[in-house]
């Protein structure tokens, strides 16, 4: 009796791992199953094409590395109208620019960034006010009242598309039949970007950007676009966000692949 209870309890040992492999085994395939399930083919067509789209902007104007511009700006706060003046600008790669708004031919605001830093000069009011801060998610709201970030208006100027980081991205057709919708997700975050885009997939009508509570940051509509040398680029943009503030810029001349040098993205303190 006791061989017996010795080698029936061996084997009931020697049984576990085989279960265990078993239970494995069992579970992946369970959970490959249900993977396949929820992963229908025209999701995953969806997310591929989306990839495609998403290397497409990426590519648009790459080259285009130097521009700058004049034309007009009109700035409101809940239907009032607050700057409605003549504006220039340079931009430069990805993180360089400088922006003038000229009041009476004058240039009264002016704001620049050289990548480090933001520098901001302002001479409307009696007492002349320059600031300079980190560069790093700046925004532009001192000029234009919508929290658009410095490196989103260089790449909206520059007629390329700003591109959240995200972890997944699927291109539907809209509601409306009419073009498609761009959508990127980051994990834990939810959306964090929507583009759309007209039916060649390719030409951007509008994009929005949105906090973690899913609330819309702001909103660029491109409404017009043109040629410029070999290169699309804005000729109207109107940025709005969900508090009744926004900006329109209407393009009046556009040069590419101009020369720049360091100092025209620095303002020095006022003597």
């Amino acid at each position: 009796m006791p061989r017996g209870d010795e080698s029936l309890r061996i084997s009931r040992i020697d049984l576990q791992p085989g279960l265990i492999i078993v239970l494995v085994v069992f579970l992946m395939a369970g959970c490959s199953g249900l993977s396949r399930k929820t992963s229908k083919p025209e999701d995953l067509s969806a997310m591929a094409e989306a990839r495609t789209v998403i290397l497409a902007l990426n590519h648009k104007n790459e080259k285009l590395e130097n521009f700058k511009g004049i034309g007009k700006i009109r700035v409101w706060h809940k239907g009032k109208k607050r700057i409605d003046e003549k504006v220039a600008w340079i931009g430069s790669e990805t993180f360089k620019i400088s922006i003038a708004v000229l009041i009476s031919g004058y240039p009264a605001i002016k704001i620049a960034s050289d990548g480090k830093w933001v520098y901001y000069y302002e001479t409307r009011k009696e007492e002349p006010l320059y600031a300079k801060y980190p560069a790093r998610d700046a925004t532009l709201q001192r000029i234009v009242s919508v929290p658009i970030k410095i490196s989103d208006i260089i790449m909206l100027l520059a007629g390329r598309t700003p591109l959240r980081e995200y972890h997944s991205a699927l291109l539907q057709r809209q509601d409306s039949g009419n073009g498609y919708v761009l959508t990127l997700r980051k994990r834990w975050y939810g959306i964090v970007e929507k583009i759309y885009l007209a039916e060649d997939k390719r030409q951007v009508r509008q994009i929005e950007f949105f906090n973690r509570s899913g609330s819309l940051i702001y909103r660029a509509r491109l409404d017009e676009m043109q040629a410029v040398d070999t290169y699309q680029v804005p000729a109207r943009l109107s940025i709005t966000s969900n508090t009744g503030m926004g900006f329109q810029l209407v393009v009046q001349r556009y040069w590419t692949d101009i020369p720049v040098s360091p100092s025209m993205f620095v303002l020095s303190p006022p003597d």
